[in-house]
C-alpha cells in the first residue's frame, strides 16, 4: 500500500530503490516482475538504488538462479524499461505522497485509504459512541449484520431442531424478529414508551435498524444518546432472557422482563450511563 501511495520523480537515482520503488510507471519491479524478483536476495532489493542498478547494468548481476519463462519475459520488460530511464545528475529524487494535497505523508490520510470503497453501517456512530458495555455493543453489531447466533442461525447450522422464536414460538427467530418484531418484544417497547412518554418507541418499522434510526431522528440531540443506550439495554436483556428460555428451559412474562430491565437500567446509570437519565427514567415504583 505504501509503495503504491508514493509518486517518485527521478533525479540522480540515489534515493529511489530499483527493485521495490515505483520509479518507472505505475508499478515497481517487485510488482510488475514478480517471478524475476523471486531471484533477487531480500538484502539486495532493500538497498539497491536506481543509480547503482543502472550503472553498467548492475541490476542484471542481482539476479541469482535460473530464469523461468515468465521471469525471462519480465527480464525483457525490465531491460526496455531501464533503456528508457534517464537520470538527472545533481538533482535529488523527489518523493510525493499521493493522498494529501501537500504531498506530505500523514497517518490520517493513510488510514483513510484503507477504507476506500468500504460500505458504512448507517448506525455505526450511534452504536459505538453510546454508553454501553463493549460486549453489549458487539452483540448489537452482530445483530444488525445478521450474524448473531439466534435460533434460526443455530437451526441452519444443525445445532438446534427448530428455528422458532424462543418467545412467541411462531416465527423464525432472526435478529430483526427477536429485537424488533416479535410480539413479546413489541409489548416491552409499548410499556417503555408509556413509562418514558416516548410514543415513537411503539411505532413499527421494517427492520430493527430502520426503527432505531427513525426513533432517534425524532428526538432532540440531548436524548439521542440516552435512546441509543436504551436500545442496547433492552436488546441485551431480551437476548439473555431468550437464551435462558432455550438453554435453561425457563419462562418469562412481560412484567418480569420489565423488572429485570429496571434493575439493569439502575445498574447502568450507577456505572456511568448518565444519558439514560435524560429520558426521565422511572424508578421501580413506576411499574406498579
Amino acid at each position: 500500500m505504501f509503495q503504491n501511495s508514493m509518486d517518485i520523480q527521478l533525479g540522480d537515482g540515489a534515493l529511489a530503490l530499483f527493485w521495490t520503488d515505483r520509479w518507472h510507471g505505475a508499478s515497481s519491479p517487485c510488482i510488475a516482475a514478480t517471478d524475476l524478483c523471486k531471484l533477487i536476495k531480500l538484502a539486495t532489493a532493500k538497498t539497491r538504488t536506481v543509480a547503482q542498478a543502472l550503472a553498467n547494468r548492475t541490476w542484471i548481476s542481482d539476479i541469482k538462479g535460473r530464469l523461468t519463462i515468465p521471469a525471462l519475459e519480465q527480464f525483457i520488460y525490465l531491460w526496455h524499461a531501464t533503456n528508457q530511464c534517464h537520470l538527472s545528475p545533481g538533482m535529488e529524487d523527489t518523493f510525493r505522497w499521493r493522498w494529501t494535497s501537500s504531498g506530505t505523508y500523514s497517518a490520517r490520510s493513510a488510514y483513510r485509504q484503507f477504507f476506500v470503497g468500504a460500505t458504512r453501517m448507517a448506525a455505526a456512530q450511534p452504536l459505538w459512541k453510546a454508553w454501553a458495555p463493549l460486549k453489549v455493543k458487539f452483540t448489537i453489531w452482530l445483530a444488525v449484520h445478521e450474524r448473531l447466533w439466534t435460533t434460526d442461525r443455530r437451526h441452519r447450522h444443525g445445532l438446534q431442531d427448530s428455528s422458532a422464536c424462543a418467545f412467541c414460538d411462531q416465527e423464525r427467530e432472526t435478529s430483526d424478529h427477536l429485537f424488533h418484531s416479535c410480539y413479546f418484544t413489541r409489548q416491552i417497547w409499548h410499556v417503555l414508551s408509556r413509562l418514558l412518554n416516548i410514543p415513537e418507541l411503539a411505532v413499527q418499522h421494517r427492520t430493527m435498524l430502520d426503527w432505531w434510526l427513525a426513533v432517534r431522528q425524532r428526538r432532540s440531540k440531548i436524548t439521542r444518546k440516552g435512546l441509543d443506550s436504551l436500545e442496547m439495554l433492552v436488546s441485551w436483556r431480551l437476548w439473555k432472557i431468550g437464551n435462558d428460555i432455550v438453554f435453561n428451559s425457563t419462562r418469562a412474562t412481560t412484567a418480569e422482563a420489565i423488572e429485570l430491565l429496571m434493575e439493569d437500567a439502575n445498574n447502568w446509570v450507577q456505572a456511568g450511563a448518565s444519558n439514560l437519565a435524560t429520558l426521565g427514567w422511572p424508578g421501580p415504583a413506576a411499574i406498579a
